[in-house]
């Protein structure tokens, strides 16, 4: 809800601030798009659906996780790695103090569904599993990291 009047704007769902989004349906070009949206607005105030009150830096910030994650998936997709192998291998370091990591694996999978046009059923407790999995790995390099 945007209300130009108070310059605020009201994402729902649509931000997630210093946190990974999850992305369930796309296309993820809408979802960016809705961001350029709120960009171009005369807005001072942003509430998130998830995260702080932040202002358009927030948006901002939102956008290029979505662009980066997109053209990363696509590279891996191009070069014929699965989802979850993708996911591992795409760098998060630039959203580092973002909570919720592990939501990389269903946003790479949706991704890769929507690059192959692919509509069929999605098996949600394999892709929750798939997030514990990716949760825990990142937990224990953590700790290897830790001890050195």
């Amino acid at each position: 809800m945007h209300v130009p009047q108070d310059r605020t704007v009201f994402t729902g769902d649509i931000l997630f601030v210093n946190g990974h989004p999850i992305i369930w349906a796309g296309p993820v070009g809408n979802w960016i798009d809705a961001c350029d949206l709120i960009l171009g607005w005369d807005v001072e105030t942003v509430v998130p659906g998830h995260g702080p009150v932040t202002d358009k830096a927030g948006v901002g910030a939102m956008k290029h996780y979505l662009e980066y994650i997109r053209d990363e998936a696509r590279q891996r997709y191009a070069a014929g790695l699965g989802y979850e192998e993708a996911a591992r291998d795409i760098s998060l370091r630039p959203f580092a103090d973002w909570t919720d990591p592990e939501r990389i694996v269903v946003n790479v999978q949706s991704l890769y569904r929507e690059f192959a046009a692919d509509q069929s059923p999605r098996d949600i407790m394999a892709l929750f599993a798939a997030m514990g999995c990716y949760h825990n790995e990142r937990k224990a390099q953590v700790a290897m990291r830790s001890q050195k």
